[in-house]
C-alpha cells in the first residue's frame, strides 16, 4: 500500500530537497514569471505552497495571498521569515481535499510538486474549481509520465504500456520525503490526455501548456554550470512547450462557471468556512466552531489549522 508523506509526523524539512535541485528552481520561476506577467487579481491561494518558495512568482500581482499547506509545523517554523519578506501574505493548514474557503473566492490559484502525492487528483481539483472566481486562473504542475527519457526507456524494454493514459507510480528511489524510511511512497506521473480530459470534466479549460526542466538530469547538472543549463533551459521553454518531452509541464487553465457578482473580502477569516460541511464559522480569540457541524477549530502559533 503506497503511504501519502505527512511531513509533520516525521519532521521532514522540504527545504532541504531544493539543496541540490537549484537548476529545477530557477527553471520553475523562469516560467512562472512569465506566466504571471499579465495575471492579476485579489485573492490568490498556493496549494502546497510550503515554505514559500515561489511566493515572489505571484505576490505582487495579487492583493491577498495566501499559502495552505497540510504541514503545520512548516508553517510555523517559516511563518515569521515569510511575513517579514512578504507581509501581506496569508498562512492556513489545511488538507487540498478539504479546503476551507467560500466557494467562488480566489481569482487565482496554484499547485506546484503536489499533484503526484494526491491520490484522488479528481476531488482534489474540483475542491480547487470550487473556490475559483468566474474566469479564475489555475496553474497547475505535474509530473509528466511520457516525458522523452520515460518514452525511450519503455521502448528499449519494449513497454508499451507507457502509453496508456493511467497514472504511473514511480519506483522506489529512497527518496522517502517525509514518511518512515522504507514506506512506499505515493508518487504519480500522468499522462497529459489523463489530466486534460480531467479538466475538462471538471470544467477547467486549459489555455495554455508549458514545459519545464527539459535538461533535468544528474549528468548534465554535474557537467555543464548551471547557469549554461538556464540559457538552453529559456530557449526549450519558448520553443517546444507544444511537446510532451519535458519531464514536468504546466497548465493554465480558466475556471468556466456562471458570472454573478462577488464582493470580494478584505479579510482572510471572512473567506474561510467549516473544512467538513462549508458552513460558517464562528471565530473568538484562536478558536473557531462551525455553526452546522459544532467541529472546532485552533489557532497554533498565529497559524489556522483547518486540517481535517
Amino acid at each position: 500500500m503506497k503511504k501519502i508523506a505527512d511531513y509533520d509526523t516525521y519532521n521532514y524539512d522540504y527545504s532541504t530537497y531544493w539543496k541540490k535541485r537549484e537548476y529545477e528552481h530557477i527553471s520553475e520561476e523562469i516560467l512562472l514569471k512569465n506566466l504571471f506577467a499579465k495575471l492579476k487579481g485579489q485573492w490568490f491561494l498556493d496549494i502546497g505552497g510550503s515554505f514559500g518558495r515561489l511566493t515572489d512568482s505571484y505576490y505582487n500581482n495579487y492583493s491577498n495571498p495566501v499559502i495552505v499547506d497540510y504541514s503545520l509545523k512548516t508553517l510555523q517554523k517559516n511563518s515569521k521569515d515569510l511575513k517579514k519578506r512578504f507581509p501581506r501574505i496569508e498562512l492556513i493548514a489545511a488538507n487540498a481535499y478539504n479546503l476551507p474557503f467560500k466557494e467562488r473566492t480566489f481569482d487565482g490559484a496554484l499547485m506546484v510538486r503536489v499533484l503526484h502525492h494526491i491520490d484522488r487528483p479528481k476531488d482534489c481539483l474540483t475542491q480547487i474549481y470550487r473556490i475559483l472566481t468566474p474566469n479564475g486562473k489555475y496553474i497547475q504542475e505535474y509530473a509528466n509520465k511520457v516525458h522523452i527519457k520515460a518514452v525511450i526507456r519503455a521502448l528499449i524494454h519494449f513497454d508499451l504500456s507507457i502509453f496508456n493514459t493511467t497514472p504511473y507510480q514511480q519506483p522506489d528511489k529512497h527518496h522517502y520525503e517525509g514518511t518512515k524510511e522504507g514506506s512506499k511512497v505515493l508518487f504519480l506521473n500522468y499522462h497529459p490526455k489523463y489530466i486534460s480530459d480531467m479538466f475538462n470534466k471538471i470544467g477547467l479549460r486549459i489555455d495554455k501548456k508549458y514545459g519545464c526542466s527539459f535538461l533535468r538530469s544528474a549528468f548534465l547538472k554535474q557537467t555543464f554550470k548551471t547557469e549554461a543549463l538556464l540559457s538552453i533551459e529559456k530557449l526549450l521553454q519558448k520553443t517546444l512547450s507544444w511537446s510532451n518531452i519535458s519531464p514536468s509541464i504546466f497548465l493554465r487553465a480558466t475556471a468556466i462557471k456562471e458570472e454573478q457578482e462577488i464582493k470580494s473580502a478584505k479579510n482572510i477569516l471572512d473567506i474561510c468556512v467549516c473544512p467538513v460541511c462549508k458552513e460558517r464559522l464562528s471565530f473568538e480569540g484562536n478558536s473557531a466552531k462551525c455553526d452546522k457541524c459544532k467541529t472546532q477549530y485552533y489557532k497554533k502559533e498565529d497559524i489556522w489549522d483547518f486540517r481535517v
